[in-house]
């Protein structure tokens, strides 16, 4: 079991709290440094363990950073499911139109500023090929636009397949302004601006 540092000694904590102290490390300062901005040493330093204990866990740089996406992934789509009252974010026909899915997502992410900024620094990132989350940025474009798809279908639009990439790239760039903006816009407020031009209510 992975022992927590108290001054110079170390008390043993749970290995799953372990995990999820060095995740919940790295996501911070991956949003803040970007992935080549980082070490494992750094990581390590947050958690007050060796470098050599951030290893045991996790085998390099690169697997930790697929298990901190993986991480928030699982984590964001628990807690969007929780705001819309669903069980789970699938279903034929979709459980929700993309007007609402969407909201909920500009709702949630007001109040994590820094998971927003994590993938906006990711994705940047993961432009170039050789980055190792290339791969996972590609099929979660994939698999999040065809949430989109599906929920637009819901909402009774014209082509829901172009509906949806429109809607993606303007939920970048949005919260890419509120970012830069010091969060002074309002995310919300302008998504649903945004939204009921694309999806107007009668089509609900």
């Amino acid at each position: 079991m992975p022992r927590k540092q108290t001054g110079n000694k170390y008390q043993r904590i749970p290995t799953q709290e372990r995990l999820l102290q060095i995740i919940d490390a790295a996501t911070l300062l991956i949003g803040e440094y970007g992935f080549h901005g980082f070490t494992l040493r750094d990581v390590a330093n947050e958690c007050k363990i060796t470098e050599g204990g951030v290893l045991y866990h996790f085998k390099s740089k690169d697997e930790l950073l697929i298990a901190v996406l993986k991480h928030r992934d699982e984590a964001d789509r628990m807690m969007l499911c929780e705001s819309l009252g669903l069980e789970k974010l699938e279903g034929d026909p979709f459980p929700v139109g993309l007007k609402d899915l969407t909201m909920a997502t500009c709702r949630m992410n007001m109040e994590r500023p820094e998971i927003v900024r994590l993938y906006m620094v990711l994705q940047g990132e993961s432009l170039s090929e050789d980055h190792p989350a290339w791969k996972y940025f590609q099929e979660r474009e994939q698999w999040v636009l065809n949430e989109y798809r599906q929920a637009a279908k819901r909402d009774k639009v014209d082509n829901p397949t172009a509906v949806a990439i429109e809607a993606l790239a303007a939920m970048d760039g949005l919260q890419f302004r509120w970012l830069r903006s010091g969060r002074t816009l309002d995310l919300a407020g302008l998504w649903k601006r945004y939204i009921d031009r694309v999806i107007p209510d009668e089509t609900n």
